[in-house]
């Protein structure tokens, strides 16, 4: 908190993250602050449904796609509405539309441009329950929020659900098996504990150390 989110971007940087949803947190210092660390990510932040209050224009990207060993990956990000509590003196220049309206907005020019689409969602379980269940056409939801450390995926509506826990203690790998109309056939996950026993990554060590330096005192959790 103290970095204003720039030891977490260096962070993502140095993983290789490819995208991100903006979520509640990345919202406590202010959208313009959120600006500054996406011009310094390697990755894509994305929001599909975070807007100027007065024209309705995009903060953010609403979607990426990723080519990948011939596939084309559609992947989209959504906002939670409570996050607009978060936007503190933001809350008349920006607003949070409807998680669902801005998904099935999207989605048609989404299916059009890639074989397979990827929801990233900060919107919880529950929700993200309720989004497959009423918007066609997404083939993965990847969720936050709720901080689930689901033992396998869900599916519903065509749709694998998955969640892989928060605060960086695992690593999800999802695995999905498509027919050959992109439809999926079956799905299966696991994940990797980091715990004491796993070798720190030299950069990340040196990463984590440089921070601790400059911010010697934890800043308090502040919730989801």
């Amino acid at each position: 908190m103290q970095s204003e989110g720039r030891v977490i971007v260096a962070a993502m940087n140095a993983l290789g993250y490819d995208a991100m949803a903006v979520g509640s947190m990345d919202l406590a210092y202010g959208v313009s602050v959120l600006q500054e660390r996406a011009e310094e990510a390697d990755f894509e932040i994305l929001s599909c449904n975070l807007v100027s209050a007065g024209d309705g224009v995009l903060v953010f990207s609403p979607y990426v796609i990723l080519d990948r060993d011939g596939m084309r990956f559609g992947v989209l990000g959504v906002t939670e509405q409570e996050a607009e509590l978060r936007l503190g003196s933001d809350r008349d220049a920006f607003k949070i539309v409807d998680p669902l309206i801005a998904v099935e907005e999207y989605l048609p020019e989404l299916e059009e441009r890639s074989d397979v689409v990827i929801v990233l969602s900060h919107l919880g379980l529950e929700e993200d329950r309720i989004l497959a269940e009423r918007v066609a056409g997404i083939d993965i939801i990847i969720g936050g929020k709720s901080r689930k450390l689901m033992a396998a995926p869900e599916e519903i509506n065509g749709t694998v659900i998955i969640q892989a826990g928060f605060n960086g203690e695992w690593i999800g790998k999802l695995d999905i098996v498509f027919d050959g109309d992109g439809q999926v056939l079956g799905s299966s996950s696991r994940f990797i504990t980091l715990s004491p026993e796993v070798e720190d990554d030299p950069e990340l060590k040196a990463l984590v150390a440089e921070y601790q330096e400059r911010y010697p005192t934890p800043t308090p959790f502040q919730g989801s």
